[in-house]
């Protein structure tokens, strides 16, 4: 499962991603100024860390939206976008 996790909705999304073992979660536009603390992989969209300028922890990959249109559809996605 996906979980693609923004600001606003970011504290009910984290919760609910981190009672899944097989999740990952996925930071998307302003979901990217979080630093999750979850077990479980999580990465952030490349052009939003990009325009915010953000440096991320090592712990957390980013993807192109090419490559997160490709998760999307090769994966059950939750959105709290």
């Amino acid at each position: 499962m996906l979980y693609l996790i923004d600001e606003p909705m970011a504290e009910i999304g984290l919760r609910t991603a981190a009672t899944d073992t097989d999740g990952t979660v996925v930071l998307i536009q302003d979901g990217v100024l979080l630093d999750p603390d979850l077990e479980a992989p999580t990465i952030a969209v490349e052009r939003d860390v990009e325009m915010r300028g953000v440096t991320l922890p090592d712990r957390i990959d980013t993807v192109t939206y090419d490559k997160l249109i490709e998760l999307v559809v090769e994966h059950e996605v939750k959105s709290f976008v």
